[in-house]
């Protein structure tokens, strides 16, 4: 039974239960919180936001823990008016699990270098440490807000990430059906930091690209996969292609794929989960 809300998206106030380093790069913390009983399962790259304390440890008051929570147009709005010294910073995670029934879900934080705001405090976080999620309500019902992986009737697809999609990639590898192909183009600076690989199925063929020239080793593996496979894509209305990662790279991959190879736009779901030269 779905219950009337201003929005599909809720706040839950969490603490950090457990930390497990999973690579040199990627430590998963476990958040928990009886909020958490309400959070919806829509698993693979659903979209979250992660509200960071202040460096005291407190969170402004812009509206968000209100109950209910508001629509973002409130408390957003609220929040972008306050001085940028004096509102907490805000990330985009996804989850990794979500065990809604023990009041729990884990978020893997890659630790990037230099560090940004989520990159230190992950970092340094312990337990106990307090922070707020932003993601879906399972009183809403399903509205299937916050989710790019949009593959319809597809079994035919093009996986493309950097480290920060890698939790996204499992997700949705093991979202995939016996009869499903993919291939997987996996960008990293550190072999240690392939966390997706040891649990992918037997239908995702892997292809590891270690990153040494900015993001030209990406762009000339998915041109080799293009070059061998891409008039199929095209031709193909059971093929889609998912991309995530700097948000540069994603958007030349997309152009490639839509512009160069002429698979449909509507094929092919991009996300920019960062930007080279920025703090995300």
């Amino acid at each position: 039974m779905t219950e009337e809300r201003p929005w599909a998206y809720s706040a839950f106030p969490v603490e950090v239960r457990a930390r497990v380093m999973l690579s040199p790069s990627f430590v998963r913390l476990t958040l928990a919180g009886e909020s958490l009983r309400n959070f919806a399962n829509w698993g693979t790259d659903q979209r979250i936001k992660v509200v960071l304390p202040m460096t005291d440890g407190g969170f402004a008051d812009f509206g968000l823990l209100d109950e209910p929570t508001p629509h973002p147009s409130d408390w957003y709005a609220r929040w972008r008016a306050l001085p940028e010294d004096e509102r907490n910073v805000l990330r985009t995670y996804t989850p990794a699990a979500i065990r809604a029934e023990e009041g729990e879900i884990d978020i893997d934080f890659f630790l990037h270098e230099p560090a940004g705001p989520a990159s230190a405090w992950a970092a340094a976080a312990v337990r106990g440490d307090r922070l707020v999620v932003n993601g879906p309500d399972s009183r809403m019902g399903w509205t299937g807000y916050g989710l790019k992986w949009q593959p319809g009737d597809a079994r035919r697809f093009l996986l493309v990430a950097d480290e920060t999609a890698f939790p996204s990639v499992r997700n949705i590898l093991d979202s995939l059906t016996a009869d499903a192909h993919a291939d997987v183009i996996l960008e990293f600076a550190d072999p240690a930091d392939d966390v997706v690989s040891a649990s992918a199925p037997r239908n995702a063929r892997l292809h590891l690209v270690r990153r040494t020239r900015g993001d030209r080793e990406v762009l000339e593996a998915v041109r080799s996969w293009g070059a061998v496979h891409g008039a199929a894509a095209r031709d193909d209305p059971g093929f889609y292609a998912w991309i995530a990662g700097e948000s540069a790279a994603t958007t030349t991959i997309r152009r490639y794929l839509t512009a160069e190879l002429g698979i449909a736009r509507e094929q092919v779901s991009f996300l920019g989960y960062w930007k080279q030269g920025t703090a995300q």
